[in-house]
């Protein structure tokens, strides 16, 4: 992927603001720095939690995270106490991170509770699933496998599609 100029950032990042994106810079450089297109960031993001608001997700488990609530660092440190006690693994975050080895990834950064690691952390697994498997399958393989995961490609590729209108 070519560098992407700091300007085309800040342009890109307006671009984000005026569509509501919480922390569009953050989402751009993150985008960056794992080689993958604002546009599919841009996509992601709107996929997982609207405008990249920082938020626990509505999975069906017995961790008594707050559904859809904001995320901070307190309540992910109990979260992540549940968690390890089985009750269960919740999407965290603007990329909603499920899996523990990513949210312990983004902790080990410097907490999946921060926007930045957590972006870093999210872009980064797309990254290396599309250049394993190309975008669409890289895309699917981000949700999981199934109807659900195919559905969730069908998504992204439509808010793709949309951001490559908005997006340079």
């Amino acid at each position: 992927m070519a560098k992407i100029s700091r300007a085309r950032r800040l342009k890109n990042a307006v671009v984000l603001k005026r569509y509501g994106f919480k922390n569009p810079y953050t989402l751009l450089y993150e985008a960056d720095k794992a080689g993958i297109s604002h546009v599919t960031a841009a996509a992601l993001t709107e996929q997982e939690t609207g405008t990249g608001r920082n938020v626990f997700g509505h999975d069906p488990v017995r961790n008594p995270a707050p559904k859809g609530g904001t995320v901070t660092k307190a309540r992910y440190l109990e979260y992540k106490r549940n968690r390890k006690a089985g009750l269960g693994m919740q999407g965290v975050g603007p990329l909603q991170l499920t899996w523990w080895e990513f949210q312990d990834e983004a902790d080990r950064l410097g907490g999946c509770w921060k926007v930045r690691y957590n972006y870093r952390v999210g872009f980064h697994h797309l990254a290396a699933l599309i250049r394993q498997h190309g975008w669409h399958e890289g895309v699917k393989r981000y949700n999981g496998s199934g109807p659900a995961a195919e559905n969730y490609r069908r998504a992204m590729k439509e808010k793709h599609t949309k951001w490559t209108k908005r997006l340079k």
